[in-house]
């Protein structure tokens, strides 16, 4: 910036105007504007490889912690907890998409800084300033939007569409008149086993610290059978209920992975909602009065955009579009207090 030889004087009837020469010795040429641009995408794109080189080396504990909201849905609704792998590549698949979906979310606050440096390169020194403030909001919204996923949203989406999938249940499973002709016959339960003495086996909320050898007990905290063998233990999973869902709730960890993630990433983004508000206002893209005006739109903007980065149900959708359309009545309030104290000292 170019110093002023002989700076303008303020006086109580006219506010302080730069001439013509110093505003444009301020501003930066085409060229320079895309050399910033540029120098801030590798920035950002060495940041996104770097985080993507630590969540590679860290991805089973990702994966660790990613599966922990399903596990416990899973469990609660007497399930076992575990994922599947339907193909051979599908375990590493995987992986990759932890490496890289994950090192976006992690860098993401890195290229939100390379963004808002980008922006301020094009500004006036105390405009630099104001948007200095934007960069730690930003990157706490969004980290915000992120926690609120894998902590309210995931577990109730997941617990939705497990209950739907456990919805569709049979009552009975016998065959009919006509499959009888058709399929083989089924060996009839022998009389005397009808007589035997019923089995039973110990209830523990807990698996015994030195069971013996060819002992068997149900564990009722983790609802399986267990049988200790002199070579380690068996165990099998029970259902709960009378009779087994015929749509069970096992999904694929690719595609798992995938869900999750992708859902980290839509929501953080929602929740820049308020950034994205103070700022059309402050740089006088759109006014406060426009936007106060296009609410019935915004909402319906906001319901799309739910429904679109979510999955296709009503509870995923309400609880995108609702915090987005709150965090945009919230960065509205934030423009309009902003307004009020810039017109304040020119009105009075």
């Amino acid at each position: 910036m170019t110093t002023l030889r002989n700076p303008p004087v303020a006086t109580d009837d006219s506010p302080v105007e730069l001439p013509v020469d110093a505003v444009e010795s301020t501003r930066m040429s085409f060229g320079s504007h895309l050399e910033e641009l540029r120098s801030c995408v590798i920035r950002a794109l060495l940041g996104v490889v770097l985080a993507g080189i630590v969540c590679m080396y860290f991805g089973q504990r990702i994966l660790a912690f990613l599966c922990e909201p399903l596990w416990a849905v899973q469990y609660a609704n007497g399930l076992t907890p575990h994922l599947q792998v339907l193909s051979p590549t599908g375990a590493f698949s995987a992986y990759l998409k932890i490496g890289a979906l994950s090192a976006l979310i992690v860098a993401m606050p890195w290229v939100i800084y390379q963004l808002w440096r980008f922006v301020a390169a094009g500004l006036y020194t105390h405009e630099q300033r104001f948007m200095r403030l934007f960069v730690p909001v930003s990157i706490g919204l969004f980290a915000l939007g992120v926690l609120f996923l894998y902590y309210v949203v995931l577990p109730l989406v997941l617990q939705f569409f497990i209950s739907f999938n456990r919805s569709f249940e049979t009552q009975a499973f016998a065959p009919t008149g006509l499959h009888r002709l058709l399929l083989p016959s089924t060996d009839a339960v022998p009389e005397s086993a009808t007589d035997a003495a019923p089995f039973r086996l110990p209830l523990l909320t807990e698996d015994p610290p030195n069971p013996g050898d060819y002992q068997a007990w149900v564990n009722a905290t983790t609802r399986r059978l267990v049988y200790k063998t002199p070579s380690g233990y068996w165990s099998m999973p029970f259902d709960v209920g009378p009779i087994r869902s015929p749509m069970q709730s096992e999904f694929a960890v690719d595609f798992y992975v995938s869900f999750v993630l992708l859902l980290a990433l839509g929501f953080g983004l929602a929740f820049e909602t308020p950034i994205v508000v103070i700022f059309l206002a402050w740089s006088r893209i759109v006014s406060t009065a426009a936007m106060r005006r296009a609410r019935r739109y915004v909402l319906l903007g906001c319901v799309v955009v739910g429904a679109v980065l979510t999955p296709p149900d009503v509870i995923s959708q309400i609880l995108m579009a609702g915090p987005m359309y709150l965090l945009f009545e919230a960065g509205l309030f934030v423009a309009r207090m902003t307004e009020r104290r810039h017109i304040a000292p020119a009105g009075g």
